[in-house]
């Protein structure tokens, strides 16, 4: 089927983007399961039926490779064959400093401080966004080296992100 040569972004009718529709997304997400999901091909041939599974699980590792933004953009390198050692690590000692001091500021954080975590919060979300555009930038260029590394660093503050949550949840 042709639908297992076209990259994700072409089967769900998207632009190759970091910033992308995701109700447009699942929507096609729908539309295309109904379409190609096994359970229609209850009996059709052994093929068919092979071949239904093969578009069904491609569609469903789309959709979740499509629906997060750190899987979505890794996917964006692959598919301009850019390839990068997660074991390799960058060189910017003002940003890894820069992290240590927000690893320290999250683990002694009061869970009560309501008002310091939504700064904090905040000031990491706008470090995120400021990545997202760093990204958006390199990739309309092909700068994929340094697609990758700000990808590096938003995942780095994605976890702080993800730890201040945690604490919020407390």
């Amino acid at each position: 089927m042709d639908i297992l040569k076209k990259n994700y972004f072409e089967t769900f009718g998207l632009p190759i983007a970091v910033d992308i529709d995701h109700i447009r997304l699942e929507q096609q997400f729908t539309n295309l399961q109904k379409q190609f999901h096994p359970d229609k091909y209850n009996s059709s041939s052994e093929h068919e039926k092979r071949l239904a599974l093969q578009v069904s699980s491609y569609l469903n590792d789309g959709y979740v490779v499509l629906s997060d933004t750190i899987t979505r953009i890794e996917y964006i390198l692959k598919i301009n064959n850019y390839t990068y050692d997660e074991s390799k690590t960058f060189s910017d000692n003002d940003f890894m400093i820069e992290q240590i001091s927000l690893n320290e500021e999250i683990e002694s954080i009061d869970k009560n401080d309501r008002d310091k975590i939504k700064i904090l919060n905040d000031n990491i979300i706008s470090k995120m966004n400021n990545m997202l555009f760093n990204i958006e930038k390199y990739l309309s260029s092909n700068e994929y080296e340094d697609v990758w590394i700000n990808l590096a660093k938003y995942k780095f503050y994605y976890n702080h992100y993800l730890e201040l949550e945690r604490i919020r949840e407390l």
